[in-house]
């Protein structure tokens, strides 16, 4: 009787959340709160701003060209003089058949300009150049699509409906067409934002061929006779030609023999160091008086 009587006092002196059988809920928190009242709309909510102006996509017409591929002369393996004063002496080199056609290299690797002699040399190949103008790429630079032919020296392949950055003297409007005779300067990285179709608005990087268009050598009789008042004056003027000698390897007949056995007639083999048996040999002949 008195343990009862002690657990109902323990149970009595107990906070009123907690008993013997775990901890009561308070009321305030079976008891749900109201949910909080709807908040009035922004007075200009969804009303655009006086002179605000929907944001739009920035495009970048930024033009950079880098040099990708410069275009670099062959160096010469041989180097010959060509003396005016021998000039058709009998067992010389230099005749006249022979200055016609060193005449005619000259012309093909210089251009015309105002120094002094009158001429320079040529930065690259010289060809001649029909073109479309798509788009201007700014300091007098101009993106075309073009055709032309390759050089005479064969350093330059033709070009037929290409994309190509084109320096001409008087910069047509976009659209026009044009000719000219240039100079190839190498292969060229443009990094722009075509302005034609179908690539427009594509930030895109082109790797073309560029030319300078350039004022060509006159050729002829009169160009010839200049040509030989300049040098017989002390000028220093040497050209490049591509000559063709007999293969030292096969002797000039294109193969070489390997004897078989038990066979009277020899095994041809094609000559690895010639074609047709003829080699091919850069030289820069130097004019002199």
């Amino acid at each position: 009787m008195r343990t009862l009587l002690l657990i109902l006092l323990a149970a009595t002196s107990l906070p009123a959340e907690e008993s013997l059988f775990g901890k009561k809920a308070n009321a305030a928190a079976v008891t749900p709160e109201p949910p909080p009242a709807p908040s009035a709309p922004a007075a200009n909510a969804g009303v655009p701003s006086p002179g605000a102006t929907p944001s739009e996509e920035t495009v970048d017409t930024s033009v950079t060209i880098t040099p990708f591929r410069p275009f670099q002369t062959a160096e010469a393996k041989e180097v010959r003089p060509f003396s005016m004063a021998r000039l058709n002496r009998p067992l010389a080199f230099e005749s006249t058949r022979e200055l016609l056609r060193l005449h005619a290299a000259f012309v093909q690797q210089h251009v015309a300009d105002a120094s002094p002699e009158g001429f320079a040399r040529a930065p690259g190949p010289i060809t001649s150049m029909e073109y479309v103008v798509q788009q201007d790429l700014g300091e007098g630079r101009l993106l075309v699509k073009a055709n032309w032919s390759a050089s005479a020296d064969g350093l330059l392949g033709a070009g037929e409906d290409a994309y190509a950055v084109l320096i001409p003297e008087k910069a047509p409007a976009v659209g026009e067409k044009g000719r000219a005779v240039v100079a190839n300067v190498g292969l060229v990285a443009v990094k722009f934002t075509p302005a034609f179709a179908p690539l427009s608005g594509r930030r895109m990087t082109m790797r073309r061929e560029a030319f300078i268009e350039c004022a060509p050598l006159p050729d002829g009789p009169a160009a010839l006779q200049k040509f030989v008042d300049n040098v017989k004056a002390g000028a220093r003027i040497s050209v490049f030609t591509a000559e063709k000698f007999p293969c030292k390897t096969c002797g000039g007949l294109g193969f070489t023999r390997e004897a078989q056995k038990g066979k009277l007639e020899d095994k041809r083999i094609p000559c690895a160091s010639c074609e047709s048996g003829k080699v091919t040999v850069r030289i820069e002949t130097q004019f002199a008086p």
